[in-house]
């Protein structure tokens, strides 16, 4: 864990305000009441998979995977991929949707997108599990130099109080005031995911994406798990989990990068992304199929990982990943894999609410060389393993 510092924040400061969404803030739990982790979900379940652009808009829109979580019956679409007996569960893509303001996220927090998921045979009143591309919460190091509340809810409202331009000059301010190779303060799963720090503001811009959502997701009845548990609502309906495709991306196919490039690069990173679907149709334990089902898949390129002839032994459970041609055709041909990442969150957040609180570490019982307050103040990215 990187020390902090002690020298006085900059002077530019965040006043606590009013949070920019529409909905009432949500009193936070006490981060001294012990909360049980709850059981794993009930199936079915609605699943969401959120890929997150501080700045959506027509071009580059906020991107949702929609999809359910049923136990292995066969009854969903095709993707190529046999049923077996005793299946594992089965997660079905019904739709990859668009949503182009910020203020969709408001829509979507407040479960007023519900009415209109399609697909699923999902009883009403059940809510959903989410699966967020973004940091939902800044390093303990800066709350403590800020001075910022210790609970979620009120730094991320108070985060929220700020301007885009205010929030991003206060951490650059801070950074500007620290050592040479020591200008950003790390989250411990940010280092154990090879993540970002969510102070970066640029190239990725990962504060801006966590300034966009998590003033937002606080203002909103939902059970955001060590960061904002809401141990009083009947089956915690509403849950957000912060995931990262990118880390789960490298578990399937290694390092090849999947995503963006110049022209010269987007047959190899098509190519990726080929490799990465044949991977997730690998993860229900039997040989994968083709990502477009009855339709071959283009032949791989020596040099990408072979896909792996099985789940990702401690990382995922078993688990069938269907989806049809068309939203196949959408993933392999969007060069900036906002629609896969959107897949690859719901795919965690589905694999997370298999487990009994969510497969996320407890404060009671930290990972080595982590502290409860880091937990309590960072939280943890679903799917990371809690050890090394």
């Amino acid at each position: 864990m990187h020390t902090p510092e002690k020298s006085a924040p900059p002077a530019i400061q965040g006043a606590p305000g009013a949070p920019v969404s529409q909905g009432a803030p949500v009193a936070p739990v006490s981060q001294d009441a012990p909360v049980a982790p709850h059981p794993a979900r009930t199936l079915p379940v609605r699943i969401l998979g959120l890929d997150v652009t501080a700045t959506p808009g027509p071009r580059k829109p906020l991107t949702l995977a929609v999809c359910t979580l049923a136990p292995g019956d066969g009854n969903a679409p095709d993707n190529g991929m046999p049923d077996m007996p005793g299946a594992a569960p089965v997660l079905t893509l019904h739709e990859l949707r668009e949503l182009h303001t910020l203020d969709d996220l408001d829509r979507l927090f407040g479960g007023l997108l519900d009415a209109g998921f399609a697909g699923g045979d999902v009883p009403s009143g059940t809510g959903w599990v989410l699966g967020i591309d973004a940091a939902l919460a800044q390093p303990l190091d800066l709350v403590e130099q800020l001075d910022w509340p210790r609970h979620w809810a009120g730094h991320a409202t108070l985060c929220g109080a700020m301007d885009r331009a205010m929030f991003r000059d206060l951490l650059r301010a801070v950074s500007a005031a620290r050592p040479a190779g020591q200008k950003y303060l790390y989250r411990a799963c940010c280092r154990r995911a090879g993540a970002a720090s969510p102070m970066n503001t640029v190239r990725p811009p990962v504060a801006l994406m966590f300034h966009a959502v998590a003033p937002r997701l606080a203002a909103h009845e939902v059970h955001v798990p060590l960061l904002r548990p809401l141990s009083d609502k009947p089956r915690n309906t509403y849950v957000a989990l912060e995931t990262y495709p990118g880390w789960l991306a490298r578990q399937l196919i290694g390092r090849a990068p999947y995503k963006g490039g110049g022209a010269t690069d987007r047959a190899a990173r098509r190519e990726a992304r080929t490799a990465l679907l044949r991977s997730l149709a690998g993860l229900a334990g039997h040989p994968a199929a083709s990502p477009h089902g009855a339709v071959a898949a283009p032949t791989l390129s020596t040099g990408l990982s072979a896909p792996r002839p099985g789940p990702l032994p401690d990382l995922l459970p078993r688990l069938t990943i269907r989806w049809n041609a068309d939203h196949a055709t959408r993933m392999l041909d969007d060069p900036e894999a906002d629609l896969l990442d959107a897949l690859l969150c719901a795919v965690l957040a589905a694999a997370s609410a298999l487990r009994p609180g969510y497969g996320l570490p407890s404060p009671a019982a930290p990972p080595h060389g982590i502290t409860a307050a880091q937990l309590d103040v960072e939280g943890w990215i679903a799917g990371l393993p809690p050890e090394e």
